[in-house]
């Protein structure tokens, strides 16, 4: 994706730690596919995501030169009510539900679809369109769609087509968006496809054999026209840290090859 300016703005991850690898940021209007097995930090890096917008919105923080805050933080669910994710926000931060992480949670336009949804992707393409321009938008979960978008060729090609729509209208509207994905459930071309329809693709994974504690980790799949689909011989696997407080983080960069 080409940003059209002279001068590159970015929209933060609010990772900070990813954000210091790829220069600060996605271009806003990107769309960003968190493809993770369970346990690796997919929710997480959403939830972490979310949570430094919410704290930089309430503490008025001024953006790095160059990144601008988006216009509205919203949350669509397809997995869990409100007061089931501000209970998980409250776990992550170890914190308690004061007037502080109140007020963090009010910056987050939320809506749950999960009872209603079922399999009807026009409605969810409907409301993701009808955030406003600008906005940053968490999508959790497209794993619950998997059960009625698999079940036949033509429905699996129906989730692809809607993953590309969005992705061009996000450009448009300069919506970064923000999709998790269980891994695993799907087959290693279909995984391939829904990475090709986003600008961004970030894989997490636990470390395979090891004798010790097992260890979270990821990389970079794909990065907006400035990382095209990475060869492995140039994969970077960074190790994922999830604490109370903090939330999630890469550190310890290595090359696989």
């Amino acid at each position: 994706m080409q940003d059209t300016g002279e001068r590159r703005v970015l929209h933060a991850t609010r990772i900070p730690s990813l954000d210091k690898v790829i220069g600060g940021g996605v271009i806003p209007g990107s769309t960003i596919l968190v493809l993770a097995e369970p346990g690796s930090g997919g929710r997480e890096f959403i939830q972490t995501s979310l949570v430094n917008y919410c704290s930089d919105s309430v503490n008025r923080v001024s953006p790095p030169e160059g990144v601008q805050h988006p216009a509205e933080i919203h949350c669509i669910s397809l997995a869990c009510s409100r007061d089931v994710f501000e209970q998980q926000m409250e776990d992550l931060w170890n914190t308690k539900r004061d007037s502080q992480f109140q007020k963090m949670m009010e910056r987050v336009h939320y809506t749950d679809l999960g009872e209603e949804i079922g399999g009807d992707l026009a409605r969810l393409f409907e409301r993701i369109n009808a955030v406003p321009d600008g906005s940053v938008l968490f999508i959790d979960s497209l794993t619950v769609l998997l059960p009625y978008c698999t079940r036949t060729p033509d429905t699996w090609v129906e989730l692809v087509t809607m993953m590309r729509r969005v992705t061009r209208s996000a450009k448009k509207r300069r919506t970064t968006i923000l999709f998790h994905l269980t891994s695993g459930i799907l087959t290693r071309r279909q995984e391939n496809e829904l990475s090709d329809t986003v600008d961004v693709a970030l894989n997490m994974f636990w470390q395979k054999n090891v004798t010790v504690k097992r260890q979270r980790q990821m990389y970079l799949l794909k990065l907006d026209g400035r990382m095209p689909r990475i060869d492995q011989r140039d994969m970077v696997i960074f190790n994922v840290n999830i604490t109370p407080g903090t939330g999630f983080e890469i550190t310890n960069m290595r090359r696989v090859a």
